[in-house]
């Protein structure tokens, strides 16, 4: 793993880990639900008439189910880095989407950020048109650095720097 410091073309990926505390996030949700499931399989083992109270309504099960889901996605979601610079892509692994985005330099259009906000926001073209995928920056171990490159990156392939009103862009365009 290369630190953004001295990263240069063609070294191993800049690699920015989520931080700690999402994936610690992550698992109180998952031993939550776990707890809930627990006590609910008990009470159903213990007294089977328990099925025709709250625990047998739809939601109870929805809303338990919701808790395994997003709780594993968070926690095991985090195993890998939010975000990878590399000398051709950059990797988006954003925890409101299932779908990791490799995006290539020369592909990406724009980005968008309120000044103080902690939201990046990355345009870029694909064979079906313009797209984006939104990245919270307060998930970032080493937000700073990650924007220094990502800015430095894309200030060497000609974007240009526009402030309007509380928003930042970058584009390739003035």
């Amino acid at each position: 793993m290369s630190s953004p410091e001295n990263f240069s073309p063609g070294a191993i990926p800049a690699l920015f880990p989520f931080r700690p505390w999402v994936r610690r996030a992550g698992l109180s949700i998952v031993l939550t639900a776990g707890a809930v499931s627990t006590a609910i399989a008990l009470a159903l083992v213990l007294s089977p008439s328990a099925r025709y109270g709250w625990i047998g309504e739809r939601f109870v099960w929805v809303y338990i189910g919701t808790l395994w889901l997003g709780g594993l996605k968070v926690w095991l979601g985090t195993r890998r880095p939010i975000a990878e610079v590399a000398s051709e892509t950059i990797t988006l692994r954003p925890l409101h989407q299932f779908r990791t985005r490799v995006i290539r330099w020369d592909a990406i259009s724009g980005t968008e950020q309120m000044l103080g906000g902690d939201r990046m926001i990355v345009y870029f073209d694909t064979a079906r048109g313009m797209r984006f995928v939104a990245l919270n920056l307060n998930l970032v171990k080493g937000r700073r650095e990650f924007l220094t490159l990502v800015d430095s990156r894309l200030r060497a392939l000609g974007f240009v720097e526009k402030i309007v009103e509380r928003s930042r862009y970058l584009s390739r365009h003035e």
